[in-house]
């Protein structure tokens, strides 16, 4: 498929005419068709295509056509009738009246192209660079993230049922390969054994034991078949196959000439697979709600007298912390040129590192830091940390009682400064200070210096205020992506075609924005205290 390169095109006269006359002003695709759509250029998506063959549809045009999909909940089929019916979408897209639309799988094909051209971002960076042309983001602003659970498309399985399954689809697979080995290789019997998905509910206690026992061993029997040099390469190769050595390693182990299920207690979330049928899908927890799927992080602008714009929005394996994905968030805000000033987060993004990096960003990192409970802060009037006075640039520690400790130890990306035991021994405030047999060590961290300063802000009335003010919003935004937009199961099976969802449910949700915002639309201001208990 090639793409012959045409500059942007104007509006047919006719759907001009009807368009001004039909649609409101305030309506959104009229503000696509009359402010957007002109800076979309083919130009920019030329790299995706081959530069031979049979031209393709426009890939402004499925651009488009994929961001309506988000801002309506639409599938492939139902978007292709919306192109061809309406008045309102041929507007945004400059197409003339009798346009016919094209096969619903293009979009299919389209967003396939962007994930192997790496491009996921492109549509989304096009139209945060044009809102921000237009004013509505301001310069060094105040902005917010947080993240939000995308659960998979798939059913969460048990133990036995990811394994079963995952053989039965490597034999399915394998039989639609290569029929003519399946058929000199896999037991006649296991076409009734594992000819239909497997589900705990549909088998007795008997059958399901049975599964229990055997599914180890069968699945290393096949393994080893196909590992000889007589197994087609091809079969070798399959994702399915991959995915079956995975899971093999994970769940099994060797034990005296038979295959025993392996201790979780060495779980590796990063690793393990929770189903063969979105293999990519991860297992996560946070408090008392547990998924497998993804994590979206969400960052959108705050400020008095603008619209709230997403600036990014990303998919990220569930059991990535906030954390870790923080510098790359900022990172990616300074190359769209939406660097904030103030960035508020909550206690799950901040961090000594985060601080440090955000300073040298001249990004004012704000949120609260989480407190962690010493011993010494349960016993009744402890001596804790902040008893001591703690000089960072000299590497000293004074304790309350004027003992000084030197030369710490390092320890990580900590320095450990320990008293000596017959210091504290002989001291009358041991029993409050130290719980141990010896002395009282008290670590810093090579960021002490930047949480300190956070944990005293983050304790003033003015911060409390400030950071209520600001921060609190960002779950409503949450709210409205999941029940405006569908963002909270995924429609798609596999990683990167999660993170295109978020980044079309993004741009879907910057045009209905932007667009109320012009039409004269405020947010409304949730939480807003109206009495006072002190009020007569």
């Amino acid at each position: 498929m090639s793409l012959k390169i045409r500059p942007p095109w104007s509006m047919p006269e006719e759907t001009k005419r009807i368009g001004q006359k039909l649609l409101k002003e305030k309506d959104v695709y009229r503000l696509i068709g009359d402010q957007l759509f002109e800076g979309w250029n083919e130009e920019e998506y030329a790299d995706l295509y081959s530069a031979e063959g049979k031209p393709g549809i426009s890939p402004v045009i499925l651009a488009l056509v994929s961001v309506f999909q988000f801002m309506e909940k639409l599938a492939d089929r139902q978007a292709m009738n919306a192109l061809r019916m309406r008045l309102d979408w041929k507007y945004a897209l400059h197409l003339p009246l009798d346009y016919e639309g094209f096969d619903f799988s293009v979009l299919s094909e389209f967003r396939d192209r962007l994930i192997k051209g790496q491009a996921e971002g492109r549509v989304f960076e096009k139209l945060v660079e044009q809102i921000r042309g237009m004013g509505l983001i301001k310069e060094h602003g105040k902005q917010r993230t947080d993240s939000i659970a995308m659960l998979t498309k798939v059913r969460r399985l048990c133990r036995v049922e990811t394994v079963v399954e995952t053989l039965r689809l490597v034999i399915v697979v394998i039989v639609d390969t290569d029929r003519e080995w399946s058929e000199e290789i896999i037991p006649p019997s296991w076409e009734a054994k594992y000819g239909e998905r497997f589900v705990r509910q549909s088998y007795s206690e008997k059958e399901w034991k049975e599964y229990e026992e055997k599914i180890g061993e069968e699945g290393q029997w096949l393994l080893k078949r196909l590992e000889k040099g007589g197994a087609p390469a091809e079969l070798q190769n399959l994702p399915e196959v991959q995915v079956l050595k995975t899971v093999w390693a994970q769940q099994f182990r060797e034990e005296g000439g038979k295959m025993a299920y392996t201790d979780l207690k060495k779980y590796d979330g990063h690793a393990q697979i929770q189903s063969p049928h979105d293999p990519q899908a991860r297992y996560s927890r946070k408090r008392h709600f547990e998924w497998v799927g993804d994590k979206v992080q969400v960052s959108e602008t705050e400020d008095e007298g603008y619209p709230h714009i997403i600036t990014d929005i990303v998919a990220t394996s569930s059991n990535h912390t906030d954390y870790e994905e923080l510098p790359y968030i900022q990172a990616r805000l300074q190359e769209r040129e939406c660097k904030p000033a103030e960035h508020y987060v909550d206690a799950g993004y901040m961090s000594g590192p985060n601080l440090s990096s955000s300073r040298k960003n001249e990004i004012d990192l704000i949120g609260p830091l989480a407190n962690f409970v010493t011993p010494q802060e349960m016993l009744p009037n402890g001596i804790t940390q902040s008893h001591f006075q703690i000089d960072a640039i000299n590497n000293t520690v004074i304790c309350p009682k004027g003992h000084i400790a030197k030369n710490p130890v390092p320890v990580n990306n900590s320095l450990s400064f320990r008293f000596p035991l017959k210091t504290c021994a002989a001291c009358e405030l041991r029993s409050r200070c130290c719980t141990g047999k010896g002395g009282r060590t008290i670590g810093i961290s090579a960021y002490y210096e930047f949480t300190e300063v956070a944990r005293v802000r983050q304790k003033t009335e003015a911060f409390k205020k400030d950071y209520h003010q600001h921060r609190s919003g960002i779950e409503g935004s949450l709210s409205a992506l999941v029940r405006g937009h569908g963002m909270r199961v995924s429609r798609y099976i596999g990683h990167m075609k999660r993170n295109l969802q978020a980044v079309f449910t993004g741009c879907a949700a910057n045009i209905k924005r932007a667009s109320s915002w012009l039409a004269g639309q405020r947010p409304q201001i949730r939480h807003k205290k109206s009495w006072s208990l002190n009020s007569s």
